[in-house]
């Protein structure tokens, strides 16, 4: 007798035709508040981590500029020295070497001539040029008066330059110098190419230049007949005109007396008069001093009349 095999069923299944079961979806318990505090905890701590390494490369990169600094300023003493130098050459190998200098405000200077004179000569390494000991050398030279210098990177220096101008004559003791509005001699200046400057004479007139060439600019038709200006005593000066008298100026004051004098001559052309001396040494007035031996001459005349 055969026995009926039915199929076999799986779990879940009941008979040939088992159907499935599904579990009802489960809810997951939402935590909103607990999330959102991790999550700011959690980016506070990275910046605070970020915070403090970058607070460490800082502290390093500023460290090790102090070094450098200290080196290349000779603060570390021989190690340092050391230090300098193998920057300086490894720098000057990778091609940071003067290649041009530029110069602005050089009108009578040549700009090969501060080159020259700061040891700019093309191939030399840029870090070897200090700014502040090319500016002394420049400034040392007597045509002038300030300097500026600058290393522009990766191969250039910058100078520009403010050049003293041929100011007056001077003369002393027999010798005649150009030299410029605060009184510095101007070396390798022809004072025959000059002759149209004022013309000082007498020991300290070039410290003292500006005062009577700017006081005597602002009177052209007095300035006209004045052909030098006399230092006396290194105090007060005497202005020599073309008539061969003398105006006596005062030591203080001297731009006062200058516009009395001009004024008077222009009103009374008491300048034409034939003077030794115009003297206005005592405030707001003047005396007029004749010739002596014209005076003795004309008493002479009276006498024998």
């Amino acid at each position: 007798m055969r026995r009926s095999r039915t199929a076999p069923t799986r779990a879940g299944r009941s008979g040939a035709t088992g159907t499935k079961t599904r579990k009802p979806p489960q809810s997951i318990p939402q935590r909103p508040i607990a999330n959102w505090a991790s999550a700011q905890i959690r980016t506070a701590r990275y910046r605070t981590v970020t915070a403090l390494r970058m607070a460490v490369f800082a502290v390093i990169g500023l460290a090790g500029l102090s070094l450098i600094g200290l080196a290349l300023t000779g603060g570390l003493g021989p190690a340092g020295e050391a230090v300098r130098t193998a920057f300086a050459d490894q720098l000057t190998r990778s091609g940071y070497v003067v290649r041009a200098v530029d110069v602005a405000g050089a009108i009578e200077i040549e700009p090969s001539e501060i080159a020259r004179v700061i040891g700019a000569e093309p191939g030399r390494g840029l870090i070897e040029i200090d700014p502040a000991e090319a500016r002394a050398a420049i400034e040392a030279m007597s045509r002038v008066d300030t300097a500026r210098v600058m290393r522009l990177w990766p191969d250039r220096i910058s100078v520009i330059i403010v050049e003293r101008a041929p100011y007056a004559l001077w003369q002393n003791d027999g010798v005649h110098y150009v030299i410029d509005r605060r009184g510095i001699v101007l070396t390798g200046e022809n004072p025959a190419d000059h002759t149209g400057l004022p013309r000082l004479v007498g020991a300290g007139a070039n410290d003292a230049a500006e005062e009577i060439v700017s006081v005597l600019a602002r009177q052209p038709e007095l300035a006209s007949l004045v052909t030098h200006a006399v230092r006396v005593g290194e105090r007060r000066w005497n202005l020599r005109l073309a008539s061969g008298s003398d105006i006596l100026l005062p030591e203080t004051g001297v731009a006062s007396a200058v516009a009395m004098i001009a004024a008077l001559h222009a009103d009374q052309r008491v300048l034409d008069l034939d003077a030794q001396a115009f003297d206005l040494r005592a405030e707001g007035e003047m005396a007029v001093r004749a010739w002596p031996e014209r005076v003795s001459g004309a008493s002479a005349r009276e006498r024998g009349a």
